[in-house]
């Protein structure tokens, strides 16, 4: 009886009528005129504006209502193999209603899991004393009556994510007024002050878990740039930034550093790597196949070469002003260094160089292995994690060393093989079992998925052929040095910038587009990178600071620093702060 009231609830035509009127509203937006060529005040047009805010807002909260009315759905197969659409009760949660989010919204499989879990605690808000209470239906409430946006909605629902219902629906009710006029950053604070009187007791908590959730991130932003954001408690950030600073004083003084933010960042790669040892492994990509030999993918052991070979020369040859793309880290994040530091790695004592074959279309790396056994040889699992670089699923950010290893074709029709292997994150590995997914991993590596609703997205193996070399202007004498005016290109006389980019963004987008797999055959890829003793720094314009107060970290009683660390050389690039998430984190996964 349950089960046929829920098909019967699938097939009502609630959903088609919103749908029709999202359409027709769409159409009707769709067919006005656009704005810029109509004339009129100052006042209309204000007006024009805040009535199409209102819109947005009243859209975003339909919209959470539909994701929760989707996360409620749990398909079911009976006896006889029908399937069936079971409708649980709002607030219940689904295991692959954000993977099909992400899908309809085009965003990462994080963001998917924290827009359906805000809607749910706003839209799914259950009585007093039940256990889908939350005290956030006044939020829901204001975005339906257009007072409120969904960033603003959700900049209080994180104030108050550990806060009991009743507390949150006090603290909701007393910003009332507020939120209509109140910008995000003025919001927070007033929720934080309204918190912090109606339950001292939680504040200190959110600061004591802000301090054990302290902790060091390392991702790669602009090209040939490297970010760190770290957070720490406040007393020992304190220390750390006073030796920091005393370095970077003296950096300045000597001339060494133009700028105080330079001399920091400087500063604190020289303390970190100044008693550390450096083992580095170059690993160079060739195309091939997996039935020629030497080309299989499976690293031999590392022996040490002092003397590079002709194509280690031939990677390392021009200026050493040069830029060029390497895959680094245990990740093989695809970052921008100079020749020069190419060939202090390649020149190491303590170096290693190998061969890797790939394939020629896709760069993905190959190995014929294939076992009787489940579980895959070391050296294969190894090749697969670096081949995948993350979760396979489409965006998700999960590096490939916290992934399961899964068999596309189960284990033992599917063989254990690079051919049917797949890094996938314990999420999406338990999505990819779900009733109507489907996954297609095609010889080249790439990966095909189908969610239920018959959206179909591939995702790339890491392209360890691809190559790219941004030859430095002939007017550049050193790293770091200022760049006279180029005549002919845009911005000229603008010194290091063309218009509103850096020349290495210029350079890039023209290099991408002259691209072929020729200029592909061979290239170096750092697989890992060690500090080093004495390490000096690589790039001109690293820059380091500690933001203090700052409303969008979530932080209390711990400070924020922020490094960018540029690997190559661009010292026009400037840091900006990363609001909200770090770009390729997941819950518990540090980007590096």
């Amino acid at each position: 009886m349950h089960v046929e009231q829920a098909a019967t609830q699938a097939g009502s035509g609630a959903p088609d009528e919103l749908l029709d009127v999202l359409l027709d509203a769409e159409r009707r937006l769709a067919s006005t005129p656009r704005a810029a060529t109509v004339r009129g005040g100052v006042t209309q047009w204000a007006e024009v504006v805040a009535a199409s805010q209102r819109v947005m807002n009243l859209a975003a909260a339909v919209q959470d209502e539909a994701i929760v009315s989707l996360a409620a759905i749990e398909p079911e197969e009976l006896e006889d193999g029908t399937v069936v659409q079971t409708h649980r009760a709002a607030g219940h949660i689904s295991l692959d209603a954000p993977a099909i989010v992400s899908g309809v919204l085009a965003v990462s499989p994080v963001h998917a899991e924290r827009r359906v879990g805000a809607a749910v605690r706003m839209v799914a808000d259950g009585p007093g004393g039940t256990d889908t209470e939350t005290g956030l239906r006044g939020l829901h409430d204001a975005m339906r009556d257009g007072r409120l946006d969904a960033y603003r909605a959700g900049v209080v629902a994180d104030e108050l994510e550990l806060a009991p219902p009743q507390v949150a629906a006090a603290v909701v009710a007393a910003l009332g007024e507020h939120l209509v006029g109140d910008a995000a950053p003025r919001l927070r604070l007033r929720c934080r002050t309204v918190l912090s009187r109606v339950s001292p007791d939680l504040v200190r908590q959110r600061a004591k878990r802000a301090r054990e959730g302290c902790g060091l991130r390392r991702w790669a932003e602009e090209p040939g740039v490297d970010k760190w954001e770290g957070t720490f408690p406040s007393e020992d950030a304190a220390r750390a930034w006073a030796a920091i600073d005393a370095r970077a004083q003296q950096l300045v003084a000597d001339g060494t550093c133009p700028r105080i933010e330079l001399a920091r960042s400087q500063a604190l790669i020289d303390l970190v790597t100044g008693s550390a040892t450096i083992e580095t492994i170059v690993t160079l990509t060739v195309p091939g196949s997996p039935e020629v030999p030497g080309l299989s993918g499976q690293a031999p052991a590392p022996a040490p070469r002092p003397n590079r070979r002709p194509a280690e020369s031939a990677a390392s040859s021009g200026s050493p002003d040069d830029l060029v793309e390497v895959a680094m880290g245990a990740r093989g994040e695809r970052v921008l260094v100079t020749r020069a530091f190419l060939d202090v790695v390649a020149e190491g004592v303590d170096s290693w160089v190998v061969e890797r074959g790939c394939h020629r279309d896709s760069g993905a790396l190959l190995d014929p292995t294939t076992t009787a056994a489940y579980r895959p040889p070391a050296a294969l699992a190894a090749l697969v994690r670096q081949r995948d670089g993350r979760c396979r699923f489409p965006a998700c950010q999960v590096s490939a060393r916290f992934c399961d290893l899964d068999h596309v074709r189960p284990w033992p029709a599917g063989p254990t093989s690079a051919a049917n292997l797949i890094c996938l994150c314990r999420r999406h590995h338990r999505v990819k079992q779900r009733l109507g997914w489907r996954v297609h991993l095609h010889p080249d590596a790439r990966l095909t998925w189908t969610d239920p609703t018959g959206r179909t997205r591939t995702t790339d193996p890491v392209d360890a052929l691809s190559a790219l070399v941004l030859a430095a202007p002939a007017a550049t004498s050193s790293i770091g040095a200022p760049l006279p005016p180029t005549p002919g290109l845009p911005g000229a006389g603008e010194g290091n910038s063309v218009g509103r980019f850096s020349l290495t963004e210029f350079a890039l987008e023209h290099a991408l587009a002259g691209l072929t797999r020729a200029d592909h055959e061979q290239r170096a890829v750092l697989h890992r990178i060690a500090p080093a003793p004495g390490g000096h720094g690589i790039g001109p314009d690293h820059r380091l600071r500690m933001d203090r107060h700052d409303p969008q970290a979530h932080r209390l009683g711990a400070d924020r620093l922020v490094l960018a660390e540029p690997w190559g050389n661009d010292p026009t690039h400037r840091t900006t702060r990363h609001r909200g998430p770090s770009p390729g984190s997941h819950a518990g996964d540090p980007p590096f």
